[in-house]
């Protein structure tokens, strides 16, 4: 039975399921030793009977009669499997406890099939812990040999340098549950399931756009993933480990231990272990094109970096006129500033624009969207009071390109270092650029109780604006700078590649003054909210150690002479 863990998020693989490539046997180190040989059977993907003699490394690994996990065969006395079927029981791990069934489609109803094995060790990785932190690898020591013969031989192990093709077809294995909570049911025959292989990072990526945070970036060093060839649904259990948001889930990749990753723990307890050179010429792919993400930039364009066009970037045109901009969360979802709608809340009247680029001396928009929704948070009242934030739904999804994506939306633990340099959009006003020039503007982030410090000595008395934990500030990099005063624009900050979107412009004349900041509705602030409301926003978790995010009230600022409410 698959067990449930964190509140039924993940669908731990109780039973192993083996992930293999297939193609012609190969002979390996061990002296006469032939690994990966099969019998030619033609397949069809998708959760079927093995054959007799199509997977002869499976193993069954057996406690107390029980099947609880699969494995595979690796020498004449070695299996490989995964370090928590041993924690799956609840006994203390005893090998005596244990068996090993080889050689056997059927594991009920065949009795005289196969060969049965009694545990003579059981090695699991000393760096195991959870099976969500990886290390999840484990070698079991036959109590006597096995021979090779038709039914029984041992798979090939990748060595440390290996190269899989991702996106290649790979099969998964075992008897594991065939639905959720659906165990298989007598005689309970082998299955066998097509998966195409992923790299990790397009795991992550796949599984940071499933817009849950306890599963952000769940691949670590170590793990590959896979998924079906139709991308609709994944097996029940399966890898050398293996997590997922449960069986047959949408889009929801299964998590493996990455054999080769442990070539030289395996070695360093088996002598004489399967292991095979691989064929040249090794492949070199990429499965990048899986998953596009959030908070990208093209690298290789001109003007793609900060200071240039942002494929996130929207105008928002109300009655032909440009009013607020807006920043892409996903496919079809804009967020901006609430005030921007107010007395303009009829969907129709609205245009955005998508897709910034460069014609000439003119920009230009790839493409164009009318609106369906509208939705103000319902707390807003005015923008000095906070909560200035509103999501628009396009009229129809836009597809994603090198000048069309979303950025990444930051969860509401998301720490940005105040004094640490952002971005944001504006129309730049100084001796260096032609008026009412757009492009990004650098900008240092200030914390609330430093901008409400500011905010208080450039106030006339009585007329202060408190600046709360909801809002975040902005001065430009260059104290010269000035910039036309605009609304909804976003605050970016680059965290590791990842672009995130801080802040919305609210008040505070554009990017704001070195003494009078630009002051914006931090999203992580509002993370419940856009969440409820818009269910397909891309988010990206943190990657670790989180900043410290250091905010003071010092004043180290004079109010001007004659200074009063600007």
């Amino acid at each position: 039975m698959a067990a449930q863990r964190n509140g039924g998020e993940f669908a731990g693989a109780a039973v192993l399921l083996m992930l293999v490539v297939t193609g012609l046997p190969l002979r390996s180190n061990a002296a006469g030793l032939l690994c990966g040989n099969q019998r030619p059977i033609p397949r069809v993907a998708g959760g079927v009977n093995a054959q007799s003699g199509e997977w002869t490394w499976q193993v069954s690994l057996q406690n107390r009669g029980e099947h609880i996990c699969g494995g595979s065969v690796i020498g004449h006395r070695w299996i490989l499997t995964a370090a928590h079927c041993f924690f799956e029981t609840g006994y203390k791990i005893i090998p005596a406890d244990w068996k090993v069934i080889l050689g056997r489609v059927r594991l009920t109803g065949d009795p005289f099939r196969g060969e049965e094995r009694d545990v003579a060790e059981i090695i699991i990785h000393e760096n195991y812990t959870n099976y969500m932190k990886g290390y999840d690898i484990a070698l079991v020591r036959l109590a006597l040999p096995v021979w090779f013969g038709r039914d029984i031989s041992p798979i090939c192990l990748p060595r440390a340098d290996h190269q899989f093709a991702f996106g290649t077809q790979c099969w998964v294995t075992g008897w594991g549950d065939i639905g959720m909570n659906t165990s298989l049911a007598d005689p309970m025959h082998l299955q066998e399931m097509a998966l195409d292989l992923l790299s990790r990072d397009t795991c992550n990526c796949i599984y940071n756009n499933l817009r849950d945070r306890k599963i952000v970036q769940p691949a670590l060093p170590r793990m590959v993933c896979a998924v079906t060839p139709d991308r609709t649904k994944g097996p029940c259990k399966a890898g050398i480990m293996s997590f997922s948001m449960g069986c047959e889930q949408l889009y929801s990749p299964i998590i493996l231990t990455e054999t080769r990753a442990y070539a030289g723990w395996i070695q360093r307890h088996v002598l004489g272990a399967s292991f095979a050179n691989q064929a040249e010429p090794r492949p070199n792919t990429t499965d990048q094109y899986l998953c596009t993400g959030c908070g990208t930039l093209k690298r290789d364009a001109p003007g793609s970096g900060a200071e240039g066009l942002w494929p996130w970037y929207v105008s928002l045109e109300f009655n032909g006129q440009h009013v607020c901009g807006g920043t892409l969360i996903s496919e079809n979802w804009v967020v901006t500033a609430a005030q921007c709608f107010i007395g303009r809340q009829e969907p129709a009247a609205w245009k955005v624009l998508l897709g910034e680029k460069q014609v000439g001396l003119k920009r230009g928009w790839q493409a164009r969207r009318t609106l369906n929704h509208i939705v103000l948070h319902g707390a807003y009242f005015n923008a000095t009071e906070g909560h200035d934030i509103a999501v628009a739904q396009l009229d129809h999804p836009v597809e994603f390109n090198d000048r069309i994506r979303a950025i990444c939306t930051p969860y509401e633990t998301h720490k940005f270092p105040f004094g640490s340099t952002c971005w944001t959009r504006g129309r730049i006003v100084d001796e260096t650029h032609a008026p009412g020039t757009l492009g990004g503007v650098e900008v240092t982030i200030l914390g609330p109780r430093t901008c409400n410090c500011r905010y208080n000595v450039t106030s006339d008395p009585g007329h202060e604006i408190p600046i709360t934990s909801e809002m975040l500030c902005a001065t430009p990099f260059k104290r010269t700078m000035r910039c036309e005063e605009s609304v909804g624009e976003p605050l970016i900050c680059n965290e590791k590649g990842s672009w995130f979107l801080a802040g919305i412009s609210s008040f505070g004349k554009g990017c704001g003054t070195v003494i009078r900041p630009g002051v914006y509705s931090a999203v992580a602030a509002h993370q419940q909210w856009i969440m409820e409301t818009v269910w397909s926003a891309y988010y990206n978790k943190q990657v670790p150690p989180v900043p410290v995010a250091t905010d003071d009230d010092s004043c180290p600022i004079l109010k001007p002479a004659g200074a009063g409410n600007r």
